[in-house]
This record gives C-alpha cells, sequence and structure tokens, in this order.
C-alpha cells in the first residue's frame, strides 16, 4: 500500500472506532463548539457596531465643530458662526437656492430598555429645516415629521424597538415639560445607521427648552466628496471662525474609535482565552487516544505501516472532530444571535445606547471554521508526533 492508501486506511479505523472513546473525542467537540458559540457573537458585535457607524457616513458630508472639540458634545458654535459657514464656498444648495446645512444641538433624553426596565440615556438631537434633505437614506416610516416651534418628536425605528414611551402619540419627558412622539423615520432595509437610534426635535425649540445659547455642531452637504478640501480652506481663512472640519466617514471613525477598540480588545481576550483551554483539552484528549491505542499503532507500524502515514491520520482526527465542534458552535451562535437587535453605550454621546443588529455572516464563520481547524491540528500535533516516534519494540514488549 501507498502512503495515501495507508493514511486512508488508518483514518478510516479511527474514525469507525470513535464510539468507543466517545468521553474524550466529545472534550474536543464541545471545546471548540464553545470556543466558536463564544467568539461568534462577540465578533458579531464588533462587526454590527462597525457597520452602524459606518452607515450614516457619506463623503460629501462634512461636520464642522469649534476649534480642538473631538466629538459633537464637547463641541460649540455660535449663532453667528453657523450664519457665516452655511455661506462657505463648497456647500451645495437646493433647487430653491437654500444651503444644504444642519446646525444641531447633541443632549442626552431618558428612556427604559425593554427587556429589563432599566433606565438608560438615547442621544436627542436637534436639527434644522434641512436635516432631512440632506439625509436622504432616513425615510418617515411612520406618522409625520415634527412641526418646528413645538415640543414635539421623531424617534428612529431602532430606538422604537428597543426602548419604551416612544410609540406615537406618547409623551417623553424632558426638559421644559412632556414633549409628544409624533413620527418615525428608519434607513434603508439592512443599511441602519446610529442616527435610527436617536430622537430628533427642532433644533432652536430644543435650544429654548434647555437655555443654551449655541449649537454643538453643523453638518453640511458639499458640492460633492471633492469639494472638501475647497470648503475646509474657505472656513480656516475666515478670521471670524475657530472651527475644525472632517470629513463625515472619517468623523463618524474617530468618534467611535475608542468603543471600536474595547469591542476588539473583548474579542481578542475572550477568543485567546477560550482557544487555550480547547487547545489544552485537544491535547488531553489526543494524548489519552494515543496511549489507547499504542498496541494498535505499534502493530501497524510493524506490519509496514509508516510512521507518516500514523501521523497524518491522527492529525485528520483530530481536525475532523475539531471541525464537527465547529458546526455545532456556528449553528448555536446562528440560532441564538442571528438577527438579534442590542443596544450599547456608543451613541453621539459616550453614555447614550446605541442600537444595531447581529449578523453571523459568512465572513464570521470562515473565522471561526479557521480557529477551529487551527485548533485542532496543534492539539494533535504533538500525540502524533509522539506516535509516529514511538518505539515498535517497546510498546508491544510493555503491553
Amino acid at each position: 500500500m501507498n502512503l495515501a492508501s495507508q493514511t486512508a486506511a488508518l483514518i478510516t479505523t479511527g474514525l469507525r472506532h470513535i464510539p468507543q472513546r466517545l468521553g474524550s473525542s466529545l472534550v474536543i467537540v464541545v471545546g471548540i463548539a464553545g470556543v466558536v458559540a463564544v467568539l461568534i457573537p462577540v465578533l458579531a458585535m464588533y462587526v454590527g457596531f462597525g457597520n452602524t457607524i459606518r452607515g450614516d457616513g457619506r463623503p460629501d458630508r462634512a461636520i464642522v465643530l469649534s476649534h480642538e472639540a473631538t466629538t459633537e458634545y464637547d463641541s460649540g458654535l455660535s449663532r453667528d458662526s453657523v450664519a457665516v459657514i452655511m455661506d462657505a464656498a463648497g456647500v451645495r444648495h437646493d433647487a430653491h437656492g437654500d444651503p444644504l446645512v444642519s446646525a444641531e444641538v447633541v443632549l442626552a433624553a431618558p428612556v427604559a430598555r425593554k427587556r429589563d426596565h432599566t433606565d438608560v440615556n438615547v442621544t436627542l438631537r436637534g436639527v434644522s429645516g434641512q436635516y432631512f434633505a440632506m439625509r436622504p437614506e432616513l425615510k418617515l416610516v411612520a406618522g409625520r415629521m415634527f412641526t418646528p416651534g413645538n415640543q414635539q418628536l421623531m424617534v428612529g425605528a431602532a430606538a422604537r424597538s428597543q426602548f419604551e414611551g416612544l410609540e406615537i402619540g406618547d409623551q417623553v419627558r424632558l426638559q421644559d415639560g412632556d414633549w409628544k412622539v409624533v413620527g418615525v423615520f428608519a434607513g434603508a432595509p439592512g443599511a441602519r445607521g446610529s442616527r435610527e437610534s436617536e430622537l430628533i426635535a427642532d433644533a432652536r425649540t430644543v435650544m429654548s427648552a434647555y437655555k443654551l445659547d449655541s449649537f454643538n455642531s453643523m453638518t453640511v452637504e458639499l458640492d460633492s466628496a471633492a469639494a472638501l478640501p475647497r470648503f475646509e480652506q474657505a472656513l480656516a481663512g475666515d478670521a471670524r471662525l475657530f472651527v475644525s472640519t472632517r470629513g463625515e466617514p472619517e468623523y463618524l471613525a474617530s468618534s467611535s474609535r475608542s468603543v471600536n477598540r474595547m469591542l476588539h480588545l473583548v474579542a481578542y481576550v475572550i477568543g485567546t482565552i477560550m482557544a487555550l483551554g480547547a487547545l489544552f483539552a485537544a491535547l488531553n484528549s489526543m494524548y489519552s487516544a494515543v496511549a489507547a491505542r499504542a498496541v494498535e499503532t505499534a502493530t501497524l507500524r510493524a506490519m509496514g505501516f509508516a510512521a507518516s502515514a500514523v501521523a497524518i491520520a491522527l492529525l485528520a482526527e483530530a481536525l475532523l472532530l475539531a471541525l464537527a465542534g465547529a458546526a455545532v458552535g456556528v449553528a448555536i451562535s446562528y440560532a441564538a444571535v442571528d438577527g438579534a437587535t442590542i443596544s450599547t453605550l456608543g451613541g453621539a454621546l459616550f453614555d447614550s445606547q446605541l442600537v444595531y443588529s447581529l449578523r453571523v455572516s459568512p465572513g464570521l464563520v470562515v473565522i471561526a471554521i479557521a480557529l477551529a481547524a487551527t485548533l485542532g491540528l496543534s492539539g494533535g500535533l504533538l500525540p502524533a508526533i509522539r506516535a509516529a516516534r514511538g518505539s515498535i519494540a517497546a510498546t508491544l514488549h510493555e503491553k
């Protein structure tokens, strides 16, 4: 028999005998399944959060903040500055000649989470009249637009799904009394952005209720993405302004970097700890399998089976058990989290909730399978080498 035939025969024999060592085999399967079942949801959180943040970014929109401010909440723009910015070069105008800009106020609004009734905050964003014209991805899906000058709110579909008291007609207790929910908006299907986690109201009404005399930020739609440098230069060259400007995708990426970094770190830490546990379980199980089959292995080698065939067969067995564990883990993850919607800190304000969906994507499945295969092969490598290098005579004599 050639090497391939020997290896195939040994693999077949090994798999046929798995029921006789079911306990040690299940240790590998369960260990790998546990790693995959935990790692995929954590990675899905990381990916889902990033996709939600990026879902709001367009290269032809710019965010203007006060100089040295890094986020909207620590920025302040006077009314005079807003008037100067909307007339700057590079700003797109609508069919009526009005600039497509939105001076905005960002605050926190108290709500209760539906699943556990705990008190949390969501972002309350006061916006100008061109807000929805600048964001065609947001559509009114129920109710109507708020009326400027009235204490009325529009809520994002994601916020309504996760928090209590945000149905049309509900009253939300904010500064200066109750604010009525009059409409619901949502992004394009499958393209949920962070704005869907927010409450939207008229900026000047919010400023009056909260006794504010300045805006936090200004969103500007540009003539094109290429107009950003011209717009930046126009603001930088105006002595009346002391502001910083960034493209919307860049701003969203920078403002969410800390949360992204935390989720990334959590994924690595949890994945590493569980992977090490699964690796030691695989090592232990494969060593037990090698010890239990020592005489069988020595006899096969005495009959002419190559040591390399024995090693490859053991590696293949460990790999197949790991892949079986990966399949179980993927199935558990898919059933538990695919399509689930959660909310965590990460909105426009650091203490406000951001709602996003979890998806067990093909990319995450490939990562899980690759990790499982690596753990299986790593766990089987040393036992396979030991089985291949063991002394035939000594093993048969001992037994």
